[in-house]
């Protein structure tokens, strides 16, 4: 960590400073004081990955507010550096919690998202994928025009998305979940109002979930969210998803190159 990162931010008697996370898109460091404990997240590639920071900031800055994000205590635009509250307790993929009741704690915070009202745009994941593809042809163009090819099929799935849009995570895996002392997300930064489906299926996707947890967590998500989901539809989605996490893994693999 840098110290003029330190030097910047509106803490003080700075104890220890140790990295909890460095990843394409964020640096992550716990910040040891005196009289308390923070995250500062350290953004690196934004422009690849189609991401508004200031957009992600206001989302958080709203959904703390409502009790379901960490506080924002302080936000550099011109660093790209986001101090936040530190969350006590473990996270939904450490809690020794049955799988049972991860699943349905993970449901009903799923449910509560998509609920909640937040102003924000409506996101376009057809303008994602071809940011995506676009960066990727930059390291291997043939791999690119594989992948729009791909997508192509999936063209009616991309023509209905968010047609009755909901507010949406997109990345809602366990990790990002905490209970203590009531459930708080993190990492908002694919966040906006979009597509219900796209948004389950990815959640099913990072959770990596067999047909049996599926099945319970859809199943506690229906009960929670009073909506009765089309399975069949949520099938095409999740074909969907996989080809865009292999599109986002593929450039993930380039920029991290670049980036070490």
């Amino acid at each position: 960590m840098q110290q003029q990162w330190l030097d910047s931010l509106p803490i003080h008697g700075v104890i220890k400073a140790e990295p909890l996370l460095r990843g394409v898109a964020n640096s992550v460091y716990k910040i040891t004081t005196t009289s308390a404990t923070f995250v500062l997240k350290q953004f690196r590639f934004d422009h690849p990955y189609g991401l508004d920071r200031d957009q992600e900031v206001d989302v958080q800055r709203q959904l703390a507010q409502q009790q379901l994000a960490p506080e924002v205590l302080h936000y550099d635009q011109a660093q790209g550096l986001l101090l936040q509250s530190f969350l006590p307790g473990q996270d939904l993929a450490h809690t020794s919690l049955p799988m049972v009741d991860k699943l349905r704690e993970l449901a009903e915070v799923s449910a509560h998202i998509h609920q909640v009202s937040i102003v924000a745009p409506v996101w376009s994941l057809r303008e994602r994928l071809v940011r995506y593809c676009d960066e990727l042809a930059r390291f291997d163009a043939e791999r690119a025009k594989q992948f729009e090819k791909r997508l192509m099929s999936f063209r009616k799935l991309l023509d209905s998305f968010a047609t009755h849009p909901v507010f949406c995570h997109n990345d809602l895996g366990f990790h990002h979940v905490f209970l203590t002392p009531t459930p708080r997300v993190i990492d908002w930064e694919y966040s906006g109002l979009g597509e219900r489906y796209f948004d389950l299926a990815n959640t099913i996707a990072v959770n990596q979930l067999d047909l049996p947890h599926r099945n319970a967590f859809l199943n506690a998500y229906e009960a929670e969210a009073g909506v009765t989901l089309q399975r069949d539809l949520l099938e095409q989605w999740l074909q969907l998803v996989d080809v865009v996490n292999q599109l986002w893994y593929e450039l993930h693999h380039y920029l991290q190159r670049i980036s070490d």
